[in-house]
């Protein structure tokens, strides 16, 4: 049998396994943008929701491996709702997939079970837990217009919107800060939106608006057991000049529940209580309609334990601080000397070398750890009010992750707090257990695949192959 006889033959064999699958299992299978979609029926009918958490990102997976294969190991787990295969223009898989569970913590099982696992012999896949990006960065927005009218202009262009998250101005309330973030039901619905608000110039109230995804939360993932046991909330959106004691006042008189200890830190603070249904029981209150935290314009949530790469984070910010004091002192003692050189030539401030030791740091980092380049960038905001620090790390043509920080006063400070964002996130991703996954010649794939099949916005290294 010739070769084209041989591919006709099995793609004819793996037609007819899939019908017997969706006979079996009474799934929905439909292809569209670039991959293959098997849903459930009580979510193709719309009786149950994708919930976030429960999703799973199947990497190296070998080219010939569709749902068939798939399903069956992923159902070992428990409930699949949803399970996306990535196909090119040939219908061949692109060598990754997302798997949607009911629960996260099937999720988290099947990561822990499935990570490494033989699929074929000699072929391991690599499982890692997905993080599906659900918030947009909107910046340059008017500083005058309030949350409500923010909600009823973009729900006219938009669709999918939960909640728009607005600050206030920190020296006058009345006013926000130039910038919101935006919630979407899920993932794919903020791709959708991002996809829709991209390709040309975005004006709202005749001010042009940049958009783009909103950064991941930094620190560990928090596993759901443990925060289920969180007795602390985090509160946000503070006045700069509200005392502490004023805070703890406000919160007992609107919930009449003791506060074990409360800290503020400028605009945000933590609230312990006793035990979890005291916190809980202040959250409920928090979260009706008209609350306390609505009205303020503040913004309440379960506070993040501290994770172990945390404390390892600031250890390691201890010893940089020491090492680039030395530096310091070291320039100190040679600015006499190339100021003799070149008299018309200007020394650099501390703040000069600050930020450039900072990035100095960052490209070293990425160059030693992943054989990739760092791109920097400083970006005016529209309203030239301040700076925001681009980043992009890349390896060849593939774009290992892109960030864009928050809007400072000065491009110094906007590329220092970018360029320790992006260590902070890099290190993060580093973890104890499976350091052989950055010791493979894998490429790694993009934060933003691709914005209409509901690619997560985060890279997941080594898991996606050549």
């Amino acid at each position: 049998m010739s070769d084209d006889g041989a591919d006709l033959a099995g793609e004819c064999q793996r037609t007819i396994r899939l019908l017997e699958m969706q006979r079996r299992t009474h799934y929905d299978l439909v292809q569209e943008n670039g991959q293959r979609r098997l849903t459930a029926p009580e979510v193709a009918r719309g009786e149950r929701q994708r919930g976030k958490g429960a999703e799973i990102f199947l990497g190296r997976l070998p080219r010939d491996c569709y749902e068939d294969e798939l399903m069956p190991l992923l159902e070992q787990m428990g409930r699949l709702l949803e399970l996306r295969l990535m196909l090119d223009f040939s219908g061949s898989t692109r060598g990754y997939a997302f798997a949607l569970f009911e629960d996260p913590r099937i999720a988290r099982r099947a990561c822990e079970r499935l990570d490494g696992y033989e699929i074929r012999p000699g072929h391991r896949i690599g499982v890692v837990k997905s993080m599906d990006n659900c918030r947009l960065f909107f910046g340059g927005v008017p500083k005058t217009k309030t949350k409500s009218e923010f909600i009823e202009e973009l729900t006219k262009i938009l669709d999918g919107i939960t909640d728009v998250y607005v600050y206030p101005n920190a020296h006058d309330r009345n006013l926000n800060r130039g910038f919101i973030f935006v919630e979407f039901k899920d993932h794919r619905a903020a791709a959708m939106a991002r996809r829709k608000l991209i390709p040309g110039k975005v004006m709202l109230w005749d001010h042009e608006i940049a958009v783009d995804w909103a950064d991941p939360e930094p620190g560990d993932p928090i596993d759901e057991d443990i925060m289920e046991t969180v007795t602390a909330l985090f509160l946000r959106n503070l006045a700069l000049d509200m005392a502490q004691q004023k805070v703890k006042e406000i919160l007992y008189k609107h919930t009449n529940v003791p506060i074990l200890k409360l800290k503020k830190i400028n605009h945000f603070a933590f609230i312990h209580y006793e035990n979890r249904e005291a916190a809980k029981t202040v959250m409920d209150i928090m979260q009706k309609s008209d609350s306390i935290v609505e009205k303020q314009g503040w913004e309440i949530r379960w506070a993040k334990p501290i994770g172990a790469s945390k404390i390892l984070e600031r250890a390691r910010y201890i010893r940089e601080a020491v090492a680039n004091s030395k530096v310091e002192k070291t320039e100190k003692l040679r600015s006499k000397e190339r100021k003799k050189r070149s008299s018309k030539t200007p020394t650099k401030t501390h703040e000069d070398n600050v930020y450039l030791a900072q990035m100095k740091t960052l490209q070293n980092f990425v160059k030693e750890r992943f054989d990739a380049t760092c791109t920097f960038d400083c970006i005016q905001i529209l309203d030239a009010s301040g700076y925001i620090g681009r980043i992009i790390v890349h390896k060849d043509e593939f774009i290992m992750c892109e960030f864009q920080g928050e809007p400072m006063a000065s491009k110094h400070k906007a590329m220092s707090e970018a360029s320790i964002k992006v260590y902070q996130y890099l290190t993060s991703m580093l973890p104890n257990n499976v350091p052989q996954l950055f010791e493979q010649h894998y490429i790694v794939s993009g934060m933003d695949i691709d914005p209409v099949i509901g690619t997560p916005n985060v890279w997941h290294p080594g898991l996606v192959q050549n």
